[in-house]
């Protein structure tokens, strides 16, 4: 700027003449040049406006005008003062023809700029600043090829030139050249690191080149460089680059949340700031509370993303898509799962956007498929499932490929749609589904941490356990190997391993949902456990089964003792009519129980009451997990509470032992046969067999029907004896039973059973009858922590040639505090 002052002042000085001639001091003129050299354009403006009127043929006058009225931004009269040159220059200054150029170039005057620069190359050809304004010109108009190729021969001539760099990077940015705009910017910088608007335009490259952080440190190291609306969104530029790496798994897992406590930071301080400038700022605010969802996301603070988000609406924002989806997660993770649903509706179905990337659309939808399947709506849960599947074929084209690529999201897509399987308790479909992919992959620890998650659906844990040592062997500390490990322990009986791992994840994952129900999980373990059954008859009427039969049992087990040991304790009375009189019994109870891998045994000492005064009792028993499949047990118990009530009424008792061998397949094929002989204080001998089993003929989301089946046998030594004690029977009853849930939300759960059965009873000395049951029972759950059901039961069968009919209603419930 001084060199072309000083061309003014020279202008001015030969044109004196001129301006004596107007009436104008010489020195009253050079106070106005000096004016508008500081800055105050106007006075020199006006002078020369006059001046230009009176003497319309003062040629340097004119120049005068045209250098000022371009300092002042006046384009126009820039325009207009060198259109009234008449005739036009043959050689103007240099400065004049430059002003003149940019004046074109302001007003989108391609062609007639673009006149002037070239001339002013031809005609100054040691001046780059017109090759500067060529090349802008060109790219303004379009031509970027034109503009790169003059930009590539001026930048050869002046190398060090930094105002050619900036130009060429221009040329470049109409190209969406990042990385180009960001290399000239920056080699500009580097040449001329002391002018101001090269350091702004190397601001600018940065910050469109996503370098957001060294754009604010340079634009902090020189402030004014941008306008307070720039630097506010460099600033929100920054900190959304932040809340991307905060989404991004760190370096190792102590660090992983140091950048979304840094990024939150910077939102608790600029939002206040920014709140204070009122409307001026409030769309950049917005932005920073919408970027600030993301950052809570990454930092786990689901709860604060659902009071913002309900904060936004309540005055009046439009939250954008891209906000919406944390939203949703946040609303799905804290168990809102209806609201969830209807976002992720919104942005899978209401508001698509064909441009949003594959990743962010899949998530969406398995997103909505995890809301409708918390929400109980299955049906429309197994169509997200469909089209998510459809959504992500094996192969992908890429524009440019001969040959098709693999689909990184079809794995996952893959995945997904077997794991909804395994939530719809689809198990076996499941299962073999993760088993092939595994297979396909045997180098996923996830695909393996989730088929041992079925394999624990099936009720297979020691499958489950090994599949798991796999997974622990490719990637020793994933989360999800590491809670399947917890949980499988847990099945296992293994609890100090299960309190050694969730001691790890629980310090290492705190916020972690899966980790916190396993530790309300292992909670609930080590609490006491209050069991209580009863029943009622609320119809009998034959000699062999009584009237008014009632009988209640509490037990209560203690918290863990070292582990593996409780101590338990319980009392139990029951009563009943008969013809000889009333019967009463009552018993105490107290042992001890321990609970290891493969081993269950309980020991206990007793007491009983029923007229003839305290009998002491003794019970043990235990039983042996093999495998998966086979347990086998025994039990042995001296005056056994199994022994009949009509038979203790008459001061008979029995001690019984017991052995049974259990096979499961899974958990929808289950049989077991116990053999149990009996000795009775009268001398009579008994020894039954029970062979009773369990066949999965429905299964669905809501519901499950099951074939049961049951066939007793006994034969007892001494056909006389005061209770029901016949030579030898036997009784086969088939049973349907259909369990159906009303409602369920997460662990709470309401559940009805219908029973339905048809058998056959034979005694010997009798001939065959018929045996009808019907039941229906309900039940309410609450996670592992308290469960009841009431049931209630009528049965139709022969006794000695007679039939009976018993209408029984029981009660059990199960409270851990």
């Amino acid at each position: 700027m001084k060199k072309r002052l000083s061309i003014l002042c020279v202008a001015a000085a030969q044109s004196w003449a001129f301006i004596a001639c107007a009436a104008v001091p010489r020195q009253e003129y050079d106070a106005l040049i000096l004016q508008a050299r500081a800055g105050d354009y106007e006075p020199a403006l006006a002078m020369l406006r006059r001046h230009a009127l009176e003497h319309p043929q003062d040629l340097r006058a004119t120049y005068d005008r045209i250098l000022i009225s371009s300092w002042a931004g006046h384009g126009a009269e820039t325009i207009a003062a060198y259109e009234g040159l008449q005739p036009a220059p043959n050689r103007p200054p240099a400065d004049v023809l430059e002003a003149t150029a940019r004046a074109y170039r302001d007003a989108r005057q391609w062609d007639k700029a673009r006149h002037l620069f070239s001339e002013g190359r031809r005609l100054f050809p040691d001046r780059p600043g017109f090759a500067v304004g060529e090349i802008m010109v060109l790219t303004d108009a379009g031509r970027q090829a034109e503009a790169l190729a003059l930009a590539s021969d001026a930048t050869a001539k002046w190398p060090e030139d930094a105002d050619l760099q900036l130009a060429l990077a221009y040329a470049h940015r109409s190209r969406r050249a990042n990385g180009e705009v960001l290399l000239r910017t920056s080699r500009a910088q580097t040449l001329a690191p002391g002018k101001p608007y090269v350091n702004r335009e190397y601001i600018l490259a940065l910050q469109q080149s996503g370098l957001s952080e060294p754009a604010l440190r340079l634009a902090e190291q020189h402030p004014g460089l941008l306008s307070d609306a720039e630097l506010r969104h460099l600033q929100a530029d920054h900190a959304a680059e932040l809340t991307r790496i905060a989404a991004m798994p760190a370096r190792n897992e102590s660090e992983r949340f140091d950048v979304a406590d840094r990024v939150l930071g910077i939102y608790d301080r600029l939002i206040p700031q920014w709140e204070a400038l009122g409307e001026e700022a409030r769309q950049d605010t917005l932005r920073l509370r919408f970027d600030r969802l993301h950052a809570l996301h990454a930092r786990a603070r689901m709860s604060d993303i659902v009071q913002e988000y309900e904060r936004l609406r309540a005055q009046g924002v439009a939250v954008p898509r891209y906000a919406l989806n944390v939203v949703a997660a946040a609303y799905l993770h804290l168990r809102r799962p209806e609201q969830a649903r209807d976002l992720y509706h919104r942005l899978v179905f209401d508001e698509p956007d064909d441009g949003e990337e594959p990743g962010v659309h899949l998530a969406n939808q398995t997103g909505l498929f995890y809301a409708l399947q918390e929400s109980q709506q299955y049906e429309e849960a197994d169509k997200i499932l469909e089209q998510l599947r459809a959504s992500q074929p094996q192969w992908r084209r890429v524009k440019g490929q001969p040959e098709p690529l693999p689909n990184e999201y079809n794995l996952y897509a893959q995945h997904t749609v077997a794991l909804g399987k395994l939530y719809a308790n689809d198990t076996v479909a499941a299962e073999r589904a993760l088993a092939h992919m595994v297979e396909q992959a045997p180098n996923n620890s996830s695909l393996r941490s989730s088929l041992a998650s079925a394999y624990r659906a099936r009720e297979w844990p020691r499958r489950s356990e090994v599949e798991l040592k796999m997974a622990e062997t490719l990637t020793p500390r994933n989360l999800d190997v590491e809670i399947g490990q917890v949980e499988t322990a847990m099945a296992l009986q293994e609890w100090r391993q299960a309190e050694l791992l969730l001691q790890d994840i629980s310090a290492r994952y705190p916020e972690n949902l899966r980790v916190r129900r396993l530790m309300q999980d292992w909670e609930t373990h080590n609490k006491a456990e209050l069991r209580v059954s009863g029943y009622r008859d609320l119809d009998s009427g034959g000699p062999a089964t009584g009237n008014g039969g009632f009988g209640m049992e509490t037990v209560l087990y203690s918290a863990p003792l070292r582990h593996d040991w409780r101590v338990f304790g319980g009392a139990g009375y029951a009563a009943g009519e008969y013809d000889e009189g009333e019967a009463r019994y009552r018993w105490l109870r107290t042992g001890v129980e321990w609970r290891g891998r493969d081993l269950t045994a309980e020991a206990e000492v007793s007491a009983h009451s029923y007229g003839q005064g305290v009998k002491p009792g003794f019970r043990v028993s235990a039983s042996l997990d093999l495998n998966d499949q086979w347990q086998i047990g025994a039990m042995g118990e001296l005056r056994s509470r199994q022994t009949p009530l009509r038979a203790l009424l008459n001061d008979v008792s029995s001690n019984s032992a017991g052995v049974w061998l259990r096979w499961r397949a899974n958990e929808r094929r289950e049989w077991r046969l116990a053999l149990t002989p009996s000795r009775f204080s009268d001398g009579n001998r008994r020894i039954s067999a029970l062979l009773s089993g369990r066949e999965r003929l429905y299964t669905a989301p809501r519901a499950r029907l099951d074939l049961e089946l049951e066939a007793y046998a006994s034969h007892n030594s001494n056909e006389e004896a005061m209770y029901f004690n016949p030579r030898s029977d036997f009784m086969l009853l088939p049973t349907l039973s259909l369990t159906h849930t009303l409602y369920r939300h997460y662990e709470t759960a309401l559940e009805q059973k219908f029973t339905l059965g048809a058998g056959v009873y034979a005694q010997k000395g009798y001939g065959p009858g018929a045996v009808g049951a019907l039941g229906y029972g309900i039940r309410y759950r609450r996670g592992n922590t308290f469960d009841v059901g009431v049931s209630i039961s009528g049965v139709s069968r022969p006794y000695d040639g007679q039939r009976e009919r018993e209408l029984r209603v029981m009660l059990d419930m199960n409270l851990r505090f």
